[in-house]
């Protein structure tokens, strides 16, 4: 889901608090795990990982590719392949980019705040890394579009 327009900009975390943490639409920000993307907006977290199955996807500068994921391994690893030789980059949407913030290990939820963002490191530029907060952990995501959901093959009824 697009962020936009459920997202709060990080400059207003102070007036998101006073609300309760609950967002637009109705989502809640969890100060333990939070989430920006690259225009500062403070954005509900995304719902993942995908279940396994197969996929259409784009990140709107290529042709779409079927991105295959697999049921988890005996030891809880997953993994994901595309169709055609595709890459990660090839269905990225460069344009977007989002990180999950978290306290550092041994800090407090009030040690890392959307009010400690640096104002000058927004909009990101595409393709470059979520800018750090201080006294936060983060993790970079890249932004793909599922445009669709591939059925499975029906057996025959011969």
């Amino acid at each position: 889901m697009d962020p936009g327009p459920r997202g709060v900009r990080f400059s207003e975390y102070e007036t998101l608090m006073d609300h309760g943490g609950v967002g637009p639409g109705g989502w809640t920000f969890d100060p333990t795990n939070w989430w920006l993307e690259e225009n500062g907006l403070i954005m509900e977290a995304p719902s993942f990982p995908l279940a396994p199955g197969r996929y259409l996807v784009t990140g709107g500068r290529f042709k779409p590719k079927v991105l295959t994921i697999h049921p988890k391994d005996e030891n809880g690893a997953s993994r994901w392949d595309l169709n055609r030789g595709g890459t990660l980059h090839d269905v990225t949407h460069l344009g977007c980019r989002s990180a999950r913030y978290t306290p550092l290990p041994g800090s407090t939820p009030e040690s890392c705040t959307p009010a400690k963002a640096p104002p000058n490191a927004f909009r990101v530029d595409p393709g470059a890394a979520m800018p750090p907060v201080p006294g936060c952990a983060k993790q970079d995501f890249h932004v793909l579009f599922v445009i669709g959901v591939v059925a499975k093959k029906r057996a025959s009824a011969d």
